[in-house]
């Protein structure tokens, strides 16, 4: 996991924000209304992952080295 500078990413208006899903197993309602909502703006068209490569499902171990690299600019896809 990378180390982020908190004076440079602010001087070039960046941030980092991240959520552990895995302490709210217990709050399904919430989250489920938190995914309704993410659900909700792809299907209006204001939330649009980035889609950076997509791979067939047997290539699932080079999407993963491909991940590994740090070379993706947003969402790696397998293709089923």
């Amino acid at each position: 996991m990378p180390w982020f500078n908190p004076v440079a990413l602010m001087n070039r208006n960046r941030s980092v924000f991240g959520v552990n899903l895995g302490h709210l197993w217990h709050e399904a309602p919430k989250i489920r209304t938190w995914m309704n909502a993410l659900v909700d703006g792809v299907n209006a068209g204001w939330v649009r992952p980035h889609v950076d490569r997509t791979f067939p499902l047997a290539q699932a171990g080079e999407a993963q080295a491909y991940i590994e690299s740090r070379k993706s600019t947003g969402k790696v896809v397998l293709v089923i």
